[in-house]
């Protein structure tokens, strides 16, 4: 399985890719991750990009993450001010469009087909909302990168220096 990856390095935006497979160890991971930025009490805007060949969730990882958003309504609700999610495949979004009709997502969501649409639309209601929105932000959001992996922070291959 592998690992969701994400950043709050352009805080109040959290950018999320969803890898193409991923197991309940990885979801559990994920939720006890997204809990922690409830905890500051800030408002934010979710992007979550899916990758290209992304699977459906099994059903033990889809009915965890049910119950997590029916835990945490409260604060989707207060924190979370809009999601927008990427998804290439047009049956794939129309489905999930049609998914948030039948079930009221407890927050705004759109599913998009691109990057820049989503990060242009997570910025507008960051500022509808009145959340400040940092310089990097600005910069990201007025020359958007093609995709997500771009807002990914990249870690040093370099060994830590050592203290004498």
């Amino acid at each position: 399985m592998s690992r969701f990856e994400y950043s709050t390095q352009y805080w109040p935006l959290f950018v999320t890719i969803t890898p193409a497979r991923f197991g309940i160890e990885d979801v559990d991971r994920y939720i006890a991750d997204v809990n922690r930025l409830y905890d500051r009490r800030e408002r934010f805007a979710t992007l979550v990009q899916t990758s290209p060949n992304t699977t459906v969730p099994g059903a033990l990882e889809r009915r965890r993450l049910a119950d997590w958003q029916n835990e945490t309504i409260e604060s989707i609700r207060r924190y979370n001010v809009f999601t927008a999610t990427v998804v290439r495949s047009p049956v794939v979004r129309g489905a999930m469009t049609a998914m948030h009709w039948v079930f009221r997502p407890p927050n705004e969501q759109v599913v998009v087909d691109s990057f820049g649409v989503a990060l242009e639309r997570c910025v507008a209601k960051l500022r509808e909302a009145r959340c400040p929105i940092p310089e990097a932000l600005a910069r990201v959001a007025a020359n958007p990168p093609a995709s997500a992996e771009a807002l990914m922070p990249r870690h040093s291959t370099m060994p830590p220096a050592r203290m004498l």
